[in-house]
């Protein structure tokens, strides 16, 4: 609620212009003077061309030392496996005497659990223990609310405003301010040169004294072939099969024979006539 009073509005009103936006002046380099001027030519050490740098020669020093006589090398013994030691067992006087009874190994039996078992003492209970009683749940009541008396009573027809309906907000229109800036002259736009590939560079190569002499001589690739299988090593020994071998025959493929259904004999005989029901026909 604003109050009313009798202040009103009187002339025009002017809101500052806000400048526009502009790129800042980049600042100047301060250079000081002095009395230093270049004289004559300068003269720029030409960079040398890339060659290949050379590889070291190794350099032995020389001695008197010489190799005299034959040399001998130690032949490799072929595998062979390696025999198993023997169990050294120190020799003593102990022999066994009498028989050795061994303990039988007891089942499996249900453990009882031990009892406990308490002291004795002179300490008894004297009188009567009071143990407090549990409070049931119960829901809680909700409180009422509380409405003081008071003279205000409704009068008169009571108005509701009317919603008023849906309907889509106006979009507001761009407001642009006027000026004096009109275009002048015809207008050049550069024209999009159209989509080409480009060129490869060209490789440099430096240039060098380096020439190659003679025929060069490739090696021939071996052409594709199946590896050999490796023969399986059989090492010798003293064991040979002696006499003949008896082969069991295998018995040709023959149906096994259905066993015969076994029914045991009983006294019951049927008696009298069996009346069976007849089938309704299929409709």
């Amino acid at each position: 609620v604003r109050p009313e009073d009798n202040l009103r509005p009187e002339g025009s009103f002017e809101s500052p212009e806000k400048p526009k936006y502009q790129p800042g002046e980049r600042q100047k380099p301060i250079r000081h003077d002095d009395n230093l001027r270049p004289e004559g030519d300068f003269e720029r050490p030409e960079k040398s061309p890339f060659k290949p740098a050379e590889r070291p020669k190794q350099v032995r020093p020389e001695d008197n030392l010489r190799p005299e006589g034959d040399f001998e090398r130690p032949e490799k013994s072929p595998f062979k496996p390696a025999e198993r030691p023997k169990q050294v067992r120190p020799e003593d006087n102990l022999k066994p005497e009498g028989e050795f009874e061994r303990p039988e190994p007891v089942g499996y039996s249900y453990v009882q659990r031990s009892q406990v078992i308490r002291q004795e003492d002179n300490l008894f209970l004297e009188g009567n223990f009071e143990r407090t009683e549990k409070t049931v749940y119960v829901a809680g009541d909700r409180p009422k609310p509380i409405r003081h008396d008071d003279n205000l009573r409704p009068e008169g027809d009571f108005e509701r405003p009317e919603k008023s309906h849906f309907r889509p907000a106006d979009r507001p229109k761009q407001v642009r301010p006027e000026d004096n800036l009109r275009p002048e002259g015809d207008f050049e736009r550069p024209e999009k040169s159209p989509f080409r590939p480009a060129e490869r560079p060209k490789q440099i190569r430096p240039e060098d004294n380096l020439r190659p002499e003679g025929n060069f001589e490739s090696p021939e690739k071996p052409k594709y072939q199946p590896g050999e299988r490796q023969k399986p090593i059989r090492h010798d020994d003293n064991l040979h099969p002696e006499g003949d071998f008896e082969r069991p025959e295998k018995s040709p493929f023959r149906p096994a024979e259905r066993p015969k259904q076994v029914r045991p004999e009983d006294n019951l005989r049927p008696e009298g006539d069996f009346e069976r029901p007849e089938k309704s026909p299929f409709r």
